[in-house]
């Protein structure tokens, strides 16, 4: 009897056991259950803050291309201007020797999309080519910020000291600032450019510069589309 009451007492403590570490395990599935439900769904809000982020953006960078391509050509008539050594042709510089002096930037931040990567997220995300994609996008943003440091040192170490010792700005600055000067100052000789390595050179620089900030704009634009529409099929 005493053996019996043991192997009893035995059992039902294995029982007790077995029951409180089924309810341990359990409690933990749905632990983990409601954390992955929770994560999920904070991902889902992230996707669709950063859907409606780069939907804004896109419209800023496309009008940032087409003003950016003006200075481009007015760059490039420029050059064509200098290269003709015509004196004629030279005065014709008071219409584009504006863009030289045009130093946009766009300074390219998207804070939801960093506020999702400093807050971890971006490891929990379970699509590769998602994964993939965000990477992409911060490899060509950070090229393109690269790039638009370079245009605003280029402008205060180069281009503005040489313009401030070379001719009176005023008179060549484009429309869309003119009100914001004071007409007069002395008269611009274009001839002078005739021969000018220097601003030859800058151009060439401005020009290459321009170019290349709009080529990764572009690029910048493609990535963003191309991540709207991973995000949109995860969502769905």
């Amino acid at each position: 009897m005493e053996q019996n009451k043991v192997r009893t007492y035995l059992l039902y403590a294995i029982g007790e056991i077995a029951l409180v570490m089924i309810g341990i395990l359990l409690a933990l599935q749905v632990n983990n259950w409601n954390q992955n439900r929770i994560e999920q769904a904070q991902l889902q809000n992230y996707y669709e803050r950063i859907i409606e982020e780069i939907e804004t953006d896109i419209p800023v960078k496309q009008n940032f291309l087409v003003k950016n391509q003006q200075v481009i050509d007015l760059n490039k008539r420029t050059l064509n201007l200098l290269n003709s050594s015509d004196p004629d042709s030279l005065k014709q510089l008071r219409n584009t020797l504006g863009a030289l002096s045009t130093a946009w930037s766009l300074n390219i931040s998207y804070p939801v999309l960093n506020e999702f990567k400093n807050s971890g997220y971006l490891s929990k995300v379970q699509n590769t080519e998602l994964k993939q994609k965000f990477f992409e996008l911060n490899s060509v943003i950070e090229f393109t910020n690269s790039i638009d440091t370079y245009i605003v040192e280029q402008y205060l170490s180069t281009i503005e000291p040489y313009i401030i010792k070379s001719f009176n700005y005023q008179a060549v600055a484009l429309e869309r600032y003119q009100n914001l000067l004071i007409p007069g100052g002395p008269p611009i000789d274009y001839t002078q450019f005739n021969e000018d390595l220097e601003l030859w050179n800058m151009v060439s620089f401005k020009l290459e510069t321009a170019g290349l900030y709009n080529e990764y704009i572009q690029s910048l634009i493609d990535e963003q589309r191309s991540l709207i529409n991973i995000l949109e099929m995860e969502l769905e």
